[in-house]
């Protein structure tokens, strides 16, 4: 990647800046050229071993000379100007960093989709079509640059990966303060920036939200290149650079449009009429790249769902449509973290719910940036710190207009960090106000790892992993919730080669060696769909072969908790009969163990009922979600009426009746 930057950089011809932010540039160029790598094989299916893994090795072969005469003339190492306080703490982060990167993916989203949805196209050997998975109508930019580390090395590569975009995100820090103040100040946005807990957390699983954030800034800092004080000359070569960052930004994760078009609205803002007269060509460049790396996205949603911006605006666009109530949840999952419709006091305790919230993907970002942000206002600020202000502040409304979930500001919350950096060290600013900043990024540095010491204790536990006393099979059944990691070891071990599965009660489909189908939590589940649109169970069974389904894997454990919470099999009567009688005639039960199973798909219905030890199907209804809830209350009523309503659909499950007779 950075060898691929570096000569594009090269043709482009802009190194008119520090040699740290040269680096940042080189590497974007890189992980463009990766991602359109990955996106141009996806999308002509060629996504063949062979075909990926010899583009790969022709590539670093082409990058030797190049690094032998980087070799040849490497210069003298220098002792580093870093204080003492900076490296200990880099080093202690650093380490923390590369051993949670080392365990293997437990993250939810992305299990289902990060990587879900790419290793479903990998086995259909590129970017295909998905109708029953809704977030393939997402953007997958960021995915696409972790596709690398992933085939080569398993989750874990992909993890690396994101530790190494965190350290750019890092060294983006220290060189663009260093050229907005003064030297020093570089080492403090940098530690502000590498221990700001949105960021830092990123590097413990794979998500895009780092890497969105790289390409945010640098953006913002090729845009600010293209003028100078109040003269607004442009620099189209700069003007190039900010489309593709901005491009690739938005292929990454729309969200961030916030803090692009705040940055654009505060340019026209400014320039007024001199953006149509002098920054005419440069606006058609920027729009004209820009949608050259997010319109093959545009397309394909076009071609395959009817809609270019699917799964959002289906209700004025047309094409496929989504559940009401799935569509409801997802909307509802992006403004949930912040109560703000509580009475009064909500509003008066907003700010700390912001700093610290009770719950939301842990996203505390500590309190420096809301004390330190009105501090940037007493100061006469110069280009572009005066720029950069009001795009930060602008951001945060728009921000927070849509969305309360922190991590989709994360670009604005670091640019305030690298801002409060340039202004608050300067020469200008008083001592007390330096030593206030410093000692601030120290304390919450040092607090934020006993912070990081609680989360990784809770949710990751890797103790045993690290040690060698637990092997990854033992590390994933444990850690993941209701683990389907015996599913995936099953399957591995004892199915065909060319198996597809339909994963049912579970949205999760990573790691699973075989090619799979899998809802995400706010799709219409395949088998509820095809119970209220078919017939009977022959036409249920007709649709299992119209999809190439094989083999049907059901997690009853996950699916018991899915059903309660999103509302997935709220089916009636008459439609739960006909997927009992597909279970019964249609369906030959090969693998069961704690409440999960593998059933083979029958070429046609039985005459005579398959016997089996349970219908887990039975586990997807709402009422077996009411039994288990009352069932640990010690409720003994409730749990005998949602009993009798499992039973009144499920009559001949002798499970659900051995439950009733034990309450009884």
């Amino acid at each position: 990647m950075g060898w691929m930057g570096h000569r594009t950089l090269r043709v482009l011809g802009v190194v008119r800046t520090s040699q740290l932010m040269v680096f940042c540039l080189e590497m974007a160029l890189g992980i463009i050229f990766w991602v359109l790598f990955w996106l141009g094989l996806g999308l002509t299916r060629l996504w063949f071993g062979p075909v990926w893994l010899g583009s790969m090795i022709l590539t670093s072969l082409l990058a030797v000379p190049d690094l032998f005469y980087m070799i040849r003339n490497f210069p003298k190492l220098k002792k580093p100007e870093f204080p003492l306080w900076f490296i200990v703490l880099i080093v202690i982060y650093g380490f923390v960093a590369v051993i949670h990167a080392l365990l293997p993916e437990i993250f939810y989203d992305t299990l289902n989709y990060f990587l879900g949805l790419p290793q479903f196209w990998l086995y259909q050997h590129g970017i295909s079509d998905n109708p029953q998975q809704l977030f393939s109508g997402f953007f997958y930019g960021g995915s696409l640059f972790y596709m690398g580390g992933w085939v080569l090395a398993g989750t874990e590569g992909s993890k690396l990966l994101g530790l190494a975009v965190w350290a750019l995100c890092g060294i983006l820090a220290y060189g663009w303060t260093q050229e907005l103040s003064i030297k020093k100040a570089g080492v403090v946005a940098a530690a502000a920036v590498l221990t700001f807990p949105l960021l830092y957390l990123n590097v413990w699983a794979v998500r895009v939200d780092g890497l969105v954030t790289f390409f945010a800034l640098l953006f913002l800092y090729a845009l600010t290149k293209t003028f100078k004080d109040s003269s607004n000359k442009t620099g189209h070569e700069w003007v190039v650079l900010s489309a593709l960052f901005a491009g690739l930004a938005i292929s990454i994760k729309p969200t961030v449009l916030v803090i692009i078009v705040a940055a654009v609205l505060v340019l026209m803002a400014r320039a007024k009429k001199k953006v149509r007269n002098e920054w005419g060509f440069g606006l058609i460049v920027f729009v004209l790249l820009g949608l050259c790396l997010v319109g093959p996205w545009l397309l394909k949603n076009w071609i395959f769902a009817g809609n270019p911006l699917f799964p959002y605006g289906f209700s004025w666009m047309g094409g496929r449509s989504v559940p009401i109530s799935g569509y409801s949840h997802l909307l509802h999952d992006s403004r949930q973290f912040l109560p703000m419709n509580h009475g009064f006091w909500s509003y008066l305790d907003l700010f700390w719910c912001l700093t610290m919230p009770d719950s939301g993907d842990d996203q505390m970002i500590g309190p420096l940036v809301l004390a330190f942000l009105p501090g940037l206002f007493i100061f006469k600020l110069k280009e572009p710190q005066k720029f950069l202000l009001w795009v930060v502040v602008v951001s945060f409304v728009l921000g927070f207009s849509l969305s309360h979930m922190l991590r989709f500001s994360m670009p604005s919350f670091i640019l305030a960090l690298i801002l409060f950096s340039a202004v608050f060290l300067s020469k200008e600013a008083p001592q007390t106000l330096q030593w206030s900043w410093k000692i601030s990024v120290w304390v919450f540095a040092v607090f934020f790892l006993g912070f990081y010491a609680l989360i990784s204790s809770q949710y990751y536990q890797g103790w045993n992993y690290w040690t060698g006393q637990e092997s990854r099979e033992a590390f994933l059944s444990r850690q993941m919730s209701n683990s389907y990691e015996p599913l995936v070891n099953w399957t591995d071990q004892h199915l065909p080669v060319d198996a597809r599965l339909l994963i049912v009660g579970d949205a999760r489909g990573l790691y699973y060696p075989r090619s799979f189908y899998a809802n995400s939590v706010f799709d219409e589940p395949f088998l509820a769909q095809t119970a209220r649109r078919e017939k009977d169970a022959v036409g249920i069974l007709k649709r299992l072969h119209q999809e190439g389904i094989t083999y049907v894997v059901l997690n009853g454990s996950e699916g018991l908790r899915l059903s309660a919470d999103y509302s997935q099999y709220d089916l009636k009567p008459e439609e739960w009969a006909k997927l009992n009688d597909l279970m019964a005639r249609g369906l030959e039960p090969i693998y069961w163990k704690n409440f999960q199973a593998v059933y083979g798909v029958k070429n046609r219905l039985n005459k005579e009922k398959t016997p089996y030890l349970l219908n887990l199907f039975s586990f997807l209804s709402p009422y077996a979600y009411d039994f288990s809830e009352a069932l640990k209350s010690g409720d003994k009523p409730k749990a005998r009426e949602a009993l009798n309503r499992i039973l009144a659909l499920f009559p001949k499950e002798t499970y659900w009746r051995e439950q009733l007779q034990q309450l009884h």
